[in-house]
Parts: C-alpha cells; sequence; structure tokens
C-alpha cells in the first residue's frame, strides 16, 4: 500500500519516494511509489498533477487501494525518486473544496439540507437536496465568509473507534475504509479524503456565483479563493468596458443597459413598421407578367418575406417567392401560391436544391443552399 503523505501534509509540495511498479496500460505509463503525495481522483474532486523526476504526471488514479501515477515517459522499477506536485492546483482546490464543506455545513445546520453531489474540475458545483432562494443564499455566503474571516481551525484525523460512536458527521455515502474526518470549527464536520487548508483563512473569499433547480433540490456555482478574485477581476474589466461604451459610471451600467435595450426595442418596432410598408409599395408596384418570379431583398427577416410574398401573390396571383441572404450563407425565402401549384412546384424545388423547409394552405417557407441565378432558372 502506498503511504498517503497528503494526509499528513496538505501543504508538502514536494517528496522523497521509491518506484515500486512501472508499467505499460493501453498506451500510458502506470507509475505506483511507495509513498506520495499526489492526490487521487476521488471525491467529486480532480487529482494532482505535477512531475516524477522530471517526468509529467498528467493524472493520479486510485484502485482496490492502489494509486497509479500516470506518466508522459517510464520510469525505473525500484528507483529512488522525486516527487513534485503542481502546488498551485493543489492549492486551488483546497480553498474550493474546504469552502464548498464550509457552505455544506452551514446549509445542514440552517435548513437540514444534504450534500448530494459535489464536483471540482475546472468549476465547481454543489448539489443539495432541497430547494434554496437567492436570498437564502446571499445569507449562507456571508455567514461561510465569516468562518474565513474567523481563520477557523481545519482538522483532518482518522478517529477512533469510541470517538467515532459519539461523532455526528456528514457523508454522501456509506463508508467501508477507515473513516476520515474533516473538521471546521463550529461549522462542518464531514467525513472526506481530500486534502484542505490548514486554516479558513487561506481560503480568502467564498462566492456563490449562480444557482438553478436541480432534481427536487438546487445545484450552486461556486468559486473560493483564487478562483473568486480572478472572476471578480473579469467581471470588472467587463464591466468597466461596458461603462466607458455607454458613457456612464460602473454602479449605472444595469439601468444604463435597460434604457439602451427599450431604446433598441423602440428601434426595432419602429423599422418592422417601415419594413413592412416598405414590402407593400414594392408589392404595389410590382408587375409580374411570368406566372413564377423569384425576388431578392437584402435583410428581411421569415415574417417579412412572409409578408412580402403573400402580397405579391395577391396582387399577381402564380406562385411568388422571396428570398433574403447570401451566396456563402444560403437564403431565407417565402413562397405563396395556390395550395396544390405551390405544393407541386415545392417539390420540383426540393428536388433540384438543398433546401430545408415546408408549410400548407398556400405558403411554404425554408432555407435554400444556392445562387440567385440558379433560383431564378427554377422558377
Amino acid at each position: 500500500m502506498t503511504e498517503r503523505l497528503y494526509y499528513k501534509d496538505s501543504h508538502m509540495s514536494e517528496f522523497s519516494a521509491r518506484v515500486l511498479s512501472a508499467c505499460e496500460e493501453d498506451g500510458k505509463f502506470a507509475v505506483t511509489l511507495d509513498k506520495t503525495a499526489f492526490f487521487p481522483e476521488g471525491g467529486g474532486q480532480s487529482s494532482d498533477t505535477g512531475f516524477i523526476d522530471g517526468v509529467r504526471v498528467y493524472d493520479v488514479q486510485i484502485r482496490d487501494g492502489v494509486i497509479y501515477h500516470y506518466t508522459e515517459k517510464p520510469l525505473e522499477n525500484g528507483k529512488e525518486v522525486t516527487g513534485i506536485i503542481d502546488f498551485d492546483r493543489r492549492f486551488r482546490n483546497m480553498q474550493n473544496h474546504s469552502g464548498e464543506h464550509i457552505i455544506s455545513g452551514i446549509v445542514h445546520r440552517l435548513y437540514g439540507f444534504e450534500n448530494v453531489g459535489f464536483h471540482l474540475g475546472d468549476e465547481m458545483t454543489v448539489d443539495f437536496d432541497g430547494e434554496l432562494t437567492r436570498k437564502q443564499l446571499d445569507e449562507i455566503e456571508t455567514l461561510a465568509n465569516r468562518a474565513v474571516y474567523e481563520n477557523l481551525p481545519v482538522r483532518a484525523y482518522f478517529p477512533g473507534k469510541d470517538e467515532l460512536s459519539s461523532l455526528c458527521y456528514r457523508s454522501k455515502k456509506e463508508i467501508s475504509e477507515e473513516l476520515r474526518i474533516v473538521e471546521i470549527e463550529g461549522v462542518d464536520v464531514c467525513a472526506c479524503c481530500a486534502p484542505h487548508v490548514n486554516y479558513t483563512g487561506e481560503i480568502g473569499i467564498i462566492k456563490i456565483l449562480d444557482f438553478f433547480k436541480n432534481k427536487g433540490g438546487v445545484r450552486l456555482f461556486v468559486k473560493c479563493g483564487e478562483d473568486a478574485l480572478n472572476d471578480y477581476r473579469d467581471k470588472y474589466k467587463n464591466t468597466l468596458e461596458i461603462s466607458n461604451l455607454l458613457s456612464v459610471k460602473q454602479f449605472e451600467v444595469s439601468a444604463a443597459t435597460q434604457r439602451l435595450n427599450e431604446q433598441l426595442s423602440a428601434q426595432k418596432a419602429e423599422i418592422s413598421v417601415l419594413k413592412k410598408r416598405l414590402v407593400e409599395e414594392k408589392a404595389l408596384n410590382f408587375n409580374g407578367k411570368e406566372s413564377k418570379t423569384a425576388v431578392f431583398e437584402d435583410g428581411l427577416d421569415i415574417k417579412e418575406l412572409q409578408l412580402y410574398a403573400d402580397a405579391l401573390y395577391k396582387r399577381n396571383g402564380g406562385i411568388r417567392g422571396v428570398f433574403s441572404g447570401n451566396d456563402e450563407n444560403g437564403y431565407s425565402f417565402a413562397i405563396c401560391g395556390v395550395e396544390a401549384e405551390l405544393d407541386e412546384f415545392f417539390g420540383k424545388f426540393k428536388a433540384a436544391l438543398p433546401v430545408r423547409g415546408g408549410g400548407r394552405n398556400g405558403i411554404v417557407q425554408g432555407t435554400v443552399k444556392a445562387n440567385p441565378q440558379e433560383i431564378e432558372k427554377l422558377f
């Protein structure tokens, strides 16, 4: 069995060990050591990465109690080696995971909800078996950060049988192996296999970004520590850029954006009225001598295409199609006509060109990937 150094010291970044085995598995090199500071993937958390004697370790897994380090190159059996973990990644995971314990402990204390799902990869999500409101989450977030400010000790230990029998702790699943407890004084007691910070002050900040209802409960999106700082930094830059574009102060961005949205909505409505007048005027002045015509007009949406085609048909009869788009991306269209005649024509249209769409009651619409010459030839 590999001695798990990350249990003894979560802040250990370099260690010495001996290679117990090194073999190839499906094109990957799997290495076992007599001891390791590399945390294997488990408990919803991704593994550590780093180097063993300069060879990159890109994944660490545990199977049947054996910890496998997956490396880019093989290592020599029996060799004494030096392992160096990516401590930035380790510390980032510890900040987030310890922050999750604080949130889960507070939620359990206030509402009795259980943590039923946890994932810590590129982002962190936490699932609870009960619903929470934004107001409740704001309160939870405030209490969680107060626990950070108090710089509480975080104790990770293996309780004895007598201690365990009287211990009240959280756990997402039944644990058959030796139980490890992570206790945050006055906040949470939880079974956990992962490395954690020594004091809550190391977490820095806890931020609940978003949430949605999930399987009768709620899923939270959370960032802690440097992840939360980077998130704030990115959002600050975005807010600053938007405030500059709108020529308002940063705290006025929301109201200014709402005003801009209202102005754009009003302009869209005005443009829609003008386009309707335009197509009606064009239809009025259209003299279609042929029984079938294809008209091309820039900048029309599907409703405007339908309106234009319908107006042409009502004024001139026959089969009247209106198209808008370009050769590169294709053309949207609406075609009107007597239903039986239109159905026959549209069948030929689809057979001759790459057309997607359909319709009924004398109007069809869709898209076609072709150039105007090809379309006009069919008409």
